[in-house]
């Protein structure tokens, strides 16, 4: 029990804190992700549609208002609007209760998006700040670790809730998750206290991220690995049980691989990740594994029964550690790349790179294979290829143009002009 408690959790600290925060959030956000649409469509009376419709509406507003989340951060310090963020969140689930039309739930659903995803790039600033170059990457993957193995025990118990059916079930698992991020908010006040940048004269200021071409493109490059969990989560399911002979209970199996893969390896495979050549290398074997469980999936569509299972489980495998290197890359190149005096702005801007993995990524993997076949999932390969194309020059433009000054963190201060 003492060496698996030590494989999940980092020495007592402000890291120990960070991850205890991440494992209560995990488990409210268990219970709201798997019974929330249940809820809204079975008891509110919404169609599928319209919750799909609020949950895209959210997501996407919620990417554009990272920078401005960021630049807060920046200002006024990020421990005390990471609890803000939560807080914020914590409100908008205890606001679902109240929820009886579709105009009330977009502003929920905006409001809740918002809260998380602002709340996201907070807690990356309040990680650099806290924990400095050497531990920010390190401390990400164990709190990665942690929620996936947290969500995964609230969505089962969520589960449960669903199959009671009643809405005093289901609005537990809103007033659970509500509970559950206050108290994650007054954990991070536990926390050492990470100040404010002041503002720079104008004359100055660094360039703002906007302008900043070579971390934006890598934040993109990047963004379109991310599509490898979405196929695994809901294009290889999908596959399994239309398109092969493989037992149908196996896409359950497959999720649990993924989950303790990424609970037990996460840590120890993010150790390259804090450097931009180690990072980057990662990024290179994230596009190479993800091209190749796709295009062994491929194959599956025509195999008996027994051996598609078989190979489906080693392609989900495969997708895993792609999701694992692919993750632990984000972290270092998100981090390294960017100057020390703006974490925040600049990591706002680096999940915009998420946007084509969010919007188009579930409808890439479900429709294509579907409608191709596995002449699909070789298209989608090719996608993964152009990742491994486009890598090494991107991070290495990017490189160029960071200033080799460093501030005491040991990390660039600006970007060249």
């Amino acid at each position: 029990m003492a060496r698996l408690m030590s494989r999940l959790l980092p020495d007592p600290g402000a890291g120990r804190v960070l991850v205890l925060c991440t494992a209560v959030a995990s488990l409210g956000n268990g219970l709201y992700v798997t019974g929330g649409a249940v809820y809204f469509v079975h008891v509110v009376g919404l169609s599928p549609g319209q919750v799909g419709i609020g949950m895209s509406l959210a997501g996407i507003l919620a990417l554009a208002l990272g920078v401005p989340a960021g630049q807060l951060a920046d200002r006024v310090g990020p421990r005390g609007t990471t609890a803000v963020f939560a807080l914020g969140k914590a409100a908008a689930l205890a606001g679902a209760a109240f929820v009886h039309s579709f105009s009330a739930y977009l502003v929920m659903a905006v409001a809740l998006g918002l809260a998380e995803q602002s709340g996201n790039v907070a807690r990356g600033t309040l990680v650099a700040g806290v924990m400095g170059r050497e531990g920010r990457v390190r401390i990400s993957a164990y709190m990665r670790s942690v929620f996936n193995g947290g969500f995964s025990l609230a969505s089962l118990a969520a589960g449960l809730v669903i199959a009671a059916d009643s809405k005093t079930a289901f609005l537990s698992l809103f007033w659970g998750n509500a509970v559950a991020m206050v108290l994650v908010a007054a954990l991070y006040m536990r926390l050492p206290g990470v100040p404010g940048i002041p503002r720079a004269p104008r004359g100055e200021r660094p360039r703002g991220v906007v302008r900043d071409v070579p971390y934006l493109l890598v934040a993109q490059v990047s963004g379109i690995a991310r599509i490898g969990p979405t196929a695994l989560a809901v294009g290889l399911p999908l596959w399994l049980v239309v398109h092969t002979d493989a037992p149908r209970a196996l896409a359950a199996w497959i999720m649990l691989v993924n989950t303790l893969m990424v609970v037990f390896l996460q840590v120890r495979m993010a150790r390259d990740a804090d450097t931009v050549r180690g990072a980057a290398r990662l990024q290179r074997l994230t596009a190479v594994v993800l091209a190749v469980a796709c295009a062994v999936t491929a194959l599956t569509g025509s195999m008996p029964g027994w051996a598609a299972a078989t190979v489906l489980l080693a392609v989900a495998v495969l997708f895993t550690f792609g999701e694992i290197w692919g993750e632990a890359a984000r972290w270092g190149l998100r981090y390294e790349l960017a100057p020390a005096n703006a974490q925040g702005q600049y990591l706002g801007a680096f999940a915009t790179g998420d946007a084509f993995a969010l919007i188009a990524g579930p409808a890439l993997v479900t429709t294509v294979p579907d409608r191709f076949g596995g002449p699909g999932w070789l298209l989608i390969a090719v996608l993964f290829l152009g990742v491994l194309a486009a890598s090494g020059p991107a991070v290495r433009w990017a490189e160029r143009t960071r200033v080799p000054e460093t501030g005491t963190a040991g990390v660039p201060v600006t970007t060249k002009t």
